[in-house]
């Protein structure tokens, strides 16, 4: 797997997540309303709008939030996301760990995939490897390496058969690490951990989750409730029927007629907010926007500027965010744990009080409209406080901007990131010196050995103390990146339904526990 291919299938990822185009959802119930008895006696179905289809059914090629989501209700992991951050069984029993951390032994459930076959420790070994081989080309190949020759397995320097996981008997699982990892359970609740055989179409899957797959057309898809489901008596909704709508008025006109039970708050419709009367759920998302400056450009080569810069933004009131755009100010970038500013400044040298020529700097943006404002935003507030630059934006294609990014032929741009499992690591590795993701061009020693020795430490505290050093280090020593906020979602949630659970990590949603009351 080259190093290219890798990083932009992940940049794809990330800027498809924080740009919004994942499918608005809506759900409408299409239960009989006649009598107590035909409530009783029909199945319960439910409708879900969205605005585009699943790209993949391969858990090892699914970086759309589409995709997961679908598969989300198909399959179940190990473990499983649940509301926030926190993680429910799924096959685990129970979990074990040696007195070193490395070793872990699950015991799994006796369960079955939606065919009545047994689901056995060997189907996650075999679908680990294969996710893990260098050949399946996965951009989740990086996760395992983590496990025992995980990072020789992925780059092909060893065989799959040598990662660290191995089939105990039928029901026990054994997985090595590498070095200790805080939060295997949630690394372990992702997609790509799930007991898949290679896949090519939807048609052909057979899961183990909630639901099964009946039909899957351009028009949308339709899920069964899946009989052969370990826990089948909390899943009380038999139907769930896809439509895809791509228009978002037409959306937001559908969700007002039906009167749907859900609808995620979109930047188009953005203005209709107060005149909905509906309850608003706001959930935090992992995401975070930032600003990045490229080091191979000559403006950002030296730390003057981007500290200026950085100086401006997160010292004041900087840049109120667009209305109606779900976002919570930030100056972290690690948004793992309590999400506490960090209170110490950027510290900038005195200007000299000379007059400085004006400089020109280019700001790569998306061409999606709710970054345009957001540049805009930016735009005129350094201007103010900064009249010695000229802020030019720039908004592209996606395809344009990652190029741009990749090639270095930018000077700043306005980002993003949004990593699919918990822990500082998914957001601070990508700075390391020879990180394929590094398209900021970072080489800094100091920050190199600062991760590096996190990933050794095996005290939970020190690791901790020693992320935190390093976000630092990125943010107000190097002045590297400038966060701005924290992404969220907002939902419209009628009480009508209860139940679904929206993760801060990997699926938008589940649909496993949703009840519909009567």
């Amino acid at each position: 797997m080259t190093n290219i291919t890798r990083k932009t299938s992940i940049l794809i990822l990330i800027l498809f997540l924080l740009i919004g185009l994942s499918g608005t959802l809506i759900y409408r119930l299409s239960s009989s309303q006649k009598t107590k008895t035909d409530q009783e006696t029909q199945a319960v179905k439910v409708e879900l709008i969205e605005s585009a289809l699943p790209k993949t059914s391969d858990i090892a090629l699914a970086t759309d939030s589409r995709s997961q989501t679908l598969l989300a209700q198909l399959y179940e992991g190990l473990y499983v996301f649940t509301s926030g951050t926190s993680v429910r069984r799924g096959l685990a029993q129970d979990m074990s760990v040696s007195k070193d951390r490395l070793t872990y032994t699950i015991q799994l459930k006796q369960t079955k995939n939606a065919q009545g076959q047994p689901i056995t420790a060997q189907d996650f070994v075999d679908s680990f490897r294969r996710v893990a081989a260098n050949k399946t080309n996965s951009p989740y190949g990086f996760l395992f390496e983590v496990f025992e020759n995980g990072r020789a397995v992925n780059d092909g320097k060893m065989k799959p058969e040598r990662l660290g996981v191995k089939a105990k008997g039928r029901d026990q699982l054994v997985i090595t690490l590498n070095q200790p990892v805080s939060n295997l359970k949630e690394l372990l609740a992702m997609s790509v951990f799930y007991p898949q055989p290679e896949s090519k179409k939807w048609q052909d899957l057979t899961g183990n989750g909630a639901f099964t797959l009946e039909q899957m057309s351009k028009n949308g898809y339709t899920l069964k409730k899946n009989n052969q489901y370990h826990q089948q008596n909390v899943v009380t909704v038999e139907e769930v029927k896809s439509r895809i709508i791509s228009d978002h008025q037409t959306q937001w006109s559908t969700y007002e007629n039906s009167k749907a039970a859900i609808l995620p708050l979109q930047e188009s419709v953005e203005t209709q907010e107060d005149q909905v009367s509906r309850p608003t759920y706001q959930k935090k998302r992992s995401g975070v926007f930032y600003i990045a400056f490229n080091q191979k450009n000559e403006a950002f080569r030296e730390k003057t500027l981007r500290k200026r810069i950085a100086h401006a933004l997160m010292e004041k009131e900087s840049v109120r965010l667009p209305l109606g755009y779900a976002g919570i100010p930030t100056n972290r970038f690690v948004v793992t744990d309590t999400n506490v500013l960090m209170s110490e400044p950027v510290q900038v040298k005195k200007e000299n009080g000379k007059q400085q020529k004006k400089q020109r700097i280019e700001m790569l943006n998306f061409e999606d409209p709710q970054a345009k404002r957001i540049g805009q935003q930016l735009e005129t507030y350094l201007e103010r406080q900064l009249p010695d630059i000229d802020i030019v934006l720039k908004p592209v294609a996606i395809e344009e901007k990652i190029d741009k990014e990749q090639s270095a032929q930018y000077a700043m741009t306005l980002t993003g990131w949004m990593p699919d499992y918990p822990g500082p690591l998914a957001y601070l590795n990508q700075f390391v010196s020879d990180n394929p993701l590094n398209s900021v061009n970072y080489q800094s020693d100091t920050y190199d050995q600062i991760i590096e020795k996190a990933r050794q430490v095996r005290e939970m505290k020190k690791k901790q103390a020693l992320y935190h050093q390093a976000e630092r280090q990125l943010i107000h020593q190097d002045a590297v990146i400038v966060p701005l906020y924290q992404t969220t979602e907002k939902l419209y949630v009628s009480d009508t339904i209860q139940g679904i659970e929206v993760p801060i990590y990997g699926p938008e949603y589940l649909l496993r526990a949703m009840k519909i009351l009567k």
